[in-house]
């Protein structure tokens, strides 16, 4: 991203830091994820099972939990329904894990992304009704799969809805829904993602079993909540730090092969390394064949098939990567020649060719960089599949429910979402869409903003700062991580790295601090990488070939004045 100006935040005052006890950059990075006294503190480093709200604060749950109970007293054959991302898939398996570990006979099923897309599918049902599921439950999605659950029910297939997802006006007809974003919800914590949704059910489950819920669970919840940007708040927080804490000491096959086929070390796992290594292997299966291989990853007990499955994963995402490098470079073309150098308030982009798997990361690649909403899409013949990403200014399920009336299937939430389309209302839906764009966003404010927690010299990160920092973790929606600033940094060495030189690799120094950073997808400001710089960036722990050495990741720098 292009940064047209650094905004270095409020330090902590002097009566903050004797409160917190902790020298100002620490107390400072506190202060900015509003933690003002020694008590919240230590609640905000080491969240506690008091996180946990009581389940049967939603509604439903009590109706949820007798019908499950009754499912599994009866031998009924229960289905689980789950969304071929991350987070559906952890949901899926949390869920599939969680009941027959109480003897409950499951039978999950993941759509394919191309040939039935978002939400439950005549497919699906057709496979429930085939292995005589007579309960079936939903995972991150069936908020709005009114026709589908009717269409169960006269099969003899009852249904329990859990999402997270805000719903039309009208609900599906299920036994249950569980879902923090009903208007009606009283939860008190309503920024739960699918795969938290589908763990409340469990947490109610085994509280009314008396049993203690597997720690393999939270791991599960953990890569969940952390792949769909939940709010790292409240119980979000919680889950994803007794998650992580699982990840790190206990043995877990699946998540284990991907962290040895991705170079990661367990001891210095970071929520960075699940964003951007851990997390794109599991995603990858459903983005170019099916995301069954990466549910049947998560299900699996044993070394030997879960690292044969992580090597297939590798070679699918060095695929994905090369198709989206491509198929972005191909957007941007498209761009310039529709819009010269002006950036319309809403991006459009497609090809027949990209694979709809992709659509999201395109989407989120342009969005973050031009700092506009933007929808992609791909598909020939009579439909168009599209996925959007949105920037907080533009509501993007708001907008496309605009549109609703020509859409043959749409979902999602603020910051994202997709929906198919008949290809003769693509014109139509292009004209409805921009107009809502030019009116919300034609003030707005263009000026992309790098915050900075605060200033410090090189010599501040060591060992002990990063213990301290690692302490924060995990980093996410609302505990972003630490962003620093130091100047009149001096460039020791500096080259474009990367297949196709668009990193750049710097060895900095200032004073006798001598340490390596990365600037991602900055390959093309080599020249600007000389004499003494100022840099703005995060540090953290760089595993490589079995040896932890410190590396900054820049965000962005500048010629020191």
């Amino acid at each position: 991203m292009i940064y047209n100006d650094w905004n270095i935040l409020p330090e902590a005052d002097n009566s903050l830091v004797n409160k917190l006890q902790l020298p100002r950059a620490k107390a400072t990075i506190l202060f900015h994820r509003g933690i003002t006294s020694s008590n919240e503190a230590d609640a905000f480093i080491n969240p506690s099972s008091s996180n946990l709200h009581d389940p049967y604060l939603f509604q439903g749950m009590d109706n949820c939990i007798s019908r499950l109970l009754f499912a599994i007293k009866n031998k009924e054959k229960i289905g689980i329904f789950g969304d071929f991302d991350t987070d559906g898939l952890t949901g899926t398996a949390v869920l599939a894990r969680g009941l027959a570990n109480l003897g409950a006979s499951v039978h999950p099923y993941i759509p394919h992304r191309t040939l039935e897309g978002h939400g439950i599918s005549d497919e699906s049902i057709d496979f429930f009704k085939k292995n005589e599921v007579s309960l079936l439950i939903t995972v991150d999605c069936g908020v709005t799969s009114f026709n589908e659950i009717n269409t169960a029910k006269k099969l003899g297939i009852e249904t329990i809805v859990t999402d997270h997802h805000v719903p039309d006006d009208t609900l599906p007809d299920a036994v249950s829904i569980i879902n923090p974003s009903l208007p009606t919800s009283e939860y008190p914590f309503n920024h739960l993602t699918g795969v938290g949704t589908a763990f409340k059910v469990i947490q109610a489950l085994y509280e009314k079993c008396k049993s203690n819920i597997p720690d393999h669970l939270y791991a599960l919840v953990a890569l969940g909540t952390i792949s769909d940007v939940g709010l790292m708040k409240d119980e979000n927080r919680f889950l994803s730090n007794k998650g992580m804490n699982v990840i790190n000491n206990q043995p877990i096959p699946s998540i284990d092969s991907l962290i040895k086929i991705s170079g990661f070390s367990k001891s210095t796992l970071s929520t960075e390394n699940l964003s951007y290594g851990i997390i794109p292997r599991i995603n990858v299966a459903g983005r170019l064949d099916h995301a069954n291989i990466s549910l049947q990853l998560l299900l699996s007990d044993s070394p030997e098939e879960t690292d044969k499955i992580a090597s297939n994963l590798e070679v699918l995402n060095k695929q994905r990567q090369v198709m989206t490098e491509r198929a972005i470079l191909e957007a941007k073309s498209q761009l310039l020649k529709e819009k010269g150098s002006s950036t319309p308030n809403i991006i459009f982009a497609g090809k027949q060719q990209w694979m709809p798997g992709i659509l999201g990361l395109i989407a989120g690649r342009l969005s973050e960089e031009y700092n506009r909403p933007v929808i992609a899409a791909s598909g020939e013949g009579d439909y168009i599949r599209a996925s959007a990403r949105s920037i907080p200014e533009f509501n993007m399920i708001g907008a496309l429910r605009t549109c609703s009336n020509i859409f043959e299937k749409y979902g999602g939430h603020h910051m994202a979402a997709g929906f198919t389309i008949k290809s003769k209302n693509l014109k139509t839906f292009r004209q409805q869409m921009t107009s809502v764009a030019d009116e919300l966003l034609e003030n707005l404010e263009r000026k992309v903003v790098l915050d900075i927690d605060t200033e410090i010299d090189l010599n501040w990160i060591n060992r002990e700062s990063l213990s301290f920092l690692s302490s924060l973790e995990p980093y996410g929606n609302g505990n972003p991580a630490p962003v620093f600033l130091t100047k009149g940094t001096s460039v020791l060495d500096s080259r474009s790295v990367g297949k196709d030189k668009n990193h750049l690799k710097l060895t900095v120094q200032q004073g006798s601090s001598i340490i390596d950073a990365m600037a991602f997808r900055q390959g093309s400001r080599l020249k600007e990488a000389r004499g003494e710089i100022d840099i703005v960036y995060s540090p953290g722990i760089n595993h490589w070939k079995g040896n932890d050495t410190i590396q900054l990741t820049i965000e962005d720098f500048k010629r020191s004045a």
